[in-house]
């Protein structure tokens, strides 16, 4: 990067913030004023650099910390408690105008950061929840204030550690396939990203926990596994060359070697990998048919699970048909449909009835979109 432009001049993380910050400011459609960056971009010479060329900058400083009064803060903050902070304001060597602000986020740890003077104000802003373990071992909780412009910073900041974190702690690929393989390590790691990509990207289009609710939002191992099905089934029909179907294909078999779509609106992806037996063991739900509704949304018809009785035989469910039931008849049924999770959407298909599509046919269209897809 020694030859890269600017790094000559003032150093290559301050060069290179600064082409970052023109290649965002000059890109079609985007309107980039600013930066927010951790202690990797922060430096005195970085915020003069970009003041100078009329970007704002909040950048926390860590190490390179040349013309910072990180030693004064330091003394002045030693036996400060959690919450206070100090405010300088001085020039950097090309006279812009900087602000320096030390933070006690707790009584042992001080934070530093370095802001261009119109980056945002130091004024009180959303406090920061300290969490800590009492002397009983409770959860307890506190308030630190902190100001309103790193209040903003935080926000944003933790973006990609946050994402980091899911990929590590939550999908924990790496936990579970251990290897002293350093490219089988290099993949796992590759496909760990590929895959909380995909989860954020399927949450914030609302694929997938659209309803916010904290009993049907999806974990990234979940998602992982409904994921990891569709790819392998969408892998048969490849070599089984049964991929190509026509657009008045209703459903797909996985039989036949077919591509199953997982509709996932409310609760039915929690649902619909899984159900839990009369035994507590996890069997697998593959539909047999999945029919598209007046709104756009997918009904699978699936069997009802095996469940236990008293003496241990195990035995497969079966309810009245509803459809059949309405017109005066009764049948029974060990389908029903899983995304209406009804008794009510039984099947049965003898004589050449199909009450599942009847009951997908009398769905009435609503006002306005919900739901999604995941379709491989």
């Amino acid at each position: 990067m020694k030859g890269a432009k600017y790094n000559g001049s003032i150093g290559a993380t301050a060069g290179c913030t600064l082409r970052c910050m023109e290649a965002c400011a000059t890109a079609e459609g985007q309107q980039c004023t600013g930066i927010k960056g951790d202690a990797w971009f922060g430096s005195v010479s970085c915020a003069a650099e970009l003041s100078v060329r009329g970007y704002e900058a909040v950048l926390q400083v860590k190490t390179n910390s040349g013309f910072y009064p990180k030693a004064y803060i330091e003394e002045q903050l030693k036996n400060a408690p959690g919450g206070v902070k100090i405010v300088l304001s001085g020039k950097a060597p090309n006279e812009q105008q900087l602000i320096a602000v030390g933070y006690r986020y707790s009584s042992k740890r001080t934070l530093f950061f370095v802001s261009t003077a119109k980056a945002g104000t130091t004024l009180p802003g959303v406090p920061y929840e300290m969490k800590f373990t009492d002397g009983f071992g409770n959860l307890k909780s506190r308030q630190v204030e902190r100001p309103q412009i790193l209040s903003e910073f935080f926000q944003d900041s933790n973006v990609v550690d946050s994402n980091n974190q899911l990929r590590q702690d939550g999908l924990a690929l790496e936990e579970s396939w251990v290897t002293t393989n350093c490219w089988f390590r290099l993949a796992t790691t590759l496909l760990g990203m590929n895959v909380t990509d995909s989860f954020r990207l399927a949450d914030y289009h609302g694929i997938i926990n659209w309803g916010k609710r904290e009993d049907s939002g999806m974990s990234v191992q979940r998602f992982a596994g409904v994921l990891g099905l569709q790819l392998i089934k969408n892998a048969a029909a490849i070599a089984c060359q049964s991929s190509r179907f026509s657009s008045d294909d209703s459903f797909f078999s996985p039989a036949q070697g077919g591509v199953i779509q997982v509709s996932l609106p409310d609760a039915t992806s929690e649902r619909l990998s899984s159900v839990s037996s009369g035994a507590g063991a996890q069997e697998l739900v593959i539909p047999e048919r999945s029919l598209q509704d007046a709104n756009g949304d997918l009904h699978h018809l699936v069997v009802y699970p095996l469940t236990q009785d008293s003496n241990g035989k195990k035995y497969r469910k079966s309810r009245d048909c509803k459809v059949c039931k309405d017109n005066g008849i009764r049948k029974l049924a060990r389908k029903y449909c899983f995304t209406c999770g009804l008794s009510a959407a039984c099947c049965s298909q003898d004589d050449g009835k199909d009450c599942f599509l009847s009951h997908v046919e009398r769905i009435v269209r609503r006002n306005g979109p919900r739901g999604g897809l995941i379709g491989v």
